[in-house]
């Protein structure tokens, strides 16, 4: 009976050391990752406070969550029981690995409007990374040179139709030796480099000029929104694929754990 117990705790002594290799190899795997949040709030807020001051307080504002994107939701009055809609979104958002760093930033607009043009004001946009300075938007457009000096066009969403555009900082932008063309670093946010950042420091916001005008009725007052996209960069806590794995770890290791 003695050797049988003996026997036994040998056997689970070799199983629990084997499944803690495995979680060491599993947790090794896996890579470490961030969560893009928007700040909801503060769009929502700004822009119900621009179209109140605008006397369009008719218009709905809302924010819509979705699985990879929370969209900005405008919607129109059209004097019958729908309501026309703008919706506007911006990314990345949600959880992203360390590498690729994020290159620019998506802007998509929908406009579901059957009779106003949305025009995307570049030049009055700004964009500021780790709570440093804002410098003017660059619509990216490949293999175009590029100069600075020059206004850029607005990208215009008319009615019901959809378009999508990357931007980035004029920041980034330098003009390399003997070289007449102007090029961009490869980097907008370094999210590895985020991760050693503190707090308050691992933010980006992307303030975006845009006009919503008649086509039928030029002489109207275009609507007119300063909208503030702010982002928060949460670094999220270490994982392992299995439960078991992940008890194993804590209960084994949890200073080398929590030194990661």
């Amino acid at each position: 009976m003695g050797a049988d117990i003996l026997i036994l705790t040998i056997y689970l002594i070799c199983v629990v050391y084997v499944l803690y290799q495995m979680a060491l190899s599993v947790e090794a795997d896996l890579e470490d990752q961030v969560a893009i949040g928007l700040d909801e709030d503060t769009v929502q807020e700004a822009v119900t406070t621009q179209l109140a001051q605008q006397n369009r307080s008719d218009i709905t504002v809302k924010m819509v969550p979705g699985k990879m994107l929370t969209t900005l939701q405008l919607s129109f009055p059209d004097g019958s029981d729908t309501a026309n809609k703008v919706q506007i979104q911006v990314g990345p958002q949600g959880s992203k690995p360390l590498q690729p760093p994020i290159q620019n930033l998506s802007v998509t607009v929908l406009n579901g409007l059957p009779q106003q043009q949305i025009f995307m004001d570049w030049d009055s946009s700004s964009l500021s990374v780790h709570g440093g300075l804002a410098y003017r938007v660059i619509r990216n457009v490949p293999g175009m040179p590029l100069d600075l000096l020059q206004p850029q066009v607005y990208t215009v969403a008319n009615p019901n139709q959809a378009v999508n555009t990357a931007v980035t900082s004029e920041a980034l932008f330098r003009r390399p030796d003997n070289a007449t063309a102007l090029q961009s670093a490869p980097v907008l946010i370094d999210l590895e480099r985020a991760t050693m950042m503190k707090d308050f420091m691992r933010v980006y916001a992307l303030r975006m000029q845009i006009w919503i005008k008649s086509t039928t009725y030029p002489e109207r007052q275009p609507i007119r929104l300063l909208i503030p996209f702010n982002f928060q960069i949460e670094v999220l806590p270490d994982h392992v694929a299995l439960p078991v794995l992940g008890w194993l770890l804590d209960f084994f290791a949890p200073k080398a754990k929590a030194s990661r």
